[in-house]
């Protein structure tokens, strides 16, 4: 009797299954793997041989808010604040500084009464905000997702979009889109650390701009 007649019909059955139940065990280790990843979408530009020179200073503007989180733009812009102390080439300028100092000029503009009040949440004008602070330069930005998609499960999503402007001329020396989605499915992700990472890879493209040496 040969080997492959001393198997028989349930010896073979046993090892069909045992091969089905490793090929379910890795395609389910595949799905969970790629849902720990997260969804991330990065594009950084930079102008051609544009960088500011070392300990220049940079003001980050409060960020325009394009979602519905009331505080998404002061978060996003606090984080990007505390991210810059970071990048040791540039004077970071203290963000409680940049909203007083503009808040008074935004005052000393109303009261002056020359030209058509704007609207309070338009964005700034980044050059006359980087006049107005006295800086190099201004890193302005805004926040086009900041909560929870709701789908098979809640993940949380953020967006930012950022540019930097020198203040002299108002050239335009960097720009970054970033957005994540929250990863991670037996343990949830919060907003505010998929911001943070969001954060954390668009001052990470943003260096080698300021990293230039006197």
């Amino acid at each position: 009797m040969g080997m492959r007649d001393a198997m028989g019909p349930t010896g073979m059955g046993m090892k069909a299954r045992g091969i089905q139940a490793c090929g379910a065990l890795l395609l389910a280790g595949m799905l969970l793997a790629g849902c720990s990843v997260g969804r991330i979408n990065s594009r950084d530009f930079a102008q051609p041989g544009a960088a500011l020179p070392a300990g220049a200073t940079v003001a980050v503007l409060p960020f325009e808010n394009l979602t519905n989180h009331p505080n998404a733009g002061q978060i996003a812009a606090d984080l990007v604040s505390t991210e810059l102390y970071g990048v040791g080439s540039v004077r970071p300028v203290e963000a409680g500084r940049v909203r007083s100092r503009l808040a008074a000029q935004k005052s000393t503009d109303a009261g002056a009464a020359t030209a058509p009040e704007a609207p309070a949440d338009a964005p700034l004008d980044a050059q006359a905000a980087g006049r107005a602070l006295a800086v190099d330069a201004v890193l302005a930005g805004s926040v086009s997702e900041y909560g929870y998609q709701h789908g098979l499960r809640e993940e949380p999503v953020v967006g930012l979009n950022a540019r930097l402007v020198r203040v002299s001329d108002g050239a335009v020396l960097w720009t970054s889109s970033q957005s994540e989605a929250g990863r991670g499915y037996f343990s949830r992700d919060s907003v505010n650390n998929v911001a943070q990472r969001v954060v954390t890879r668009m001052i990470d493209s943003l260096r080698p701009v300021v990293a230039a040496t006197p």
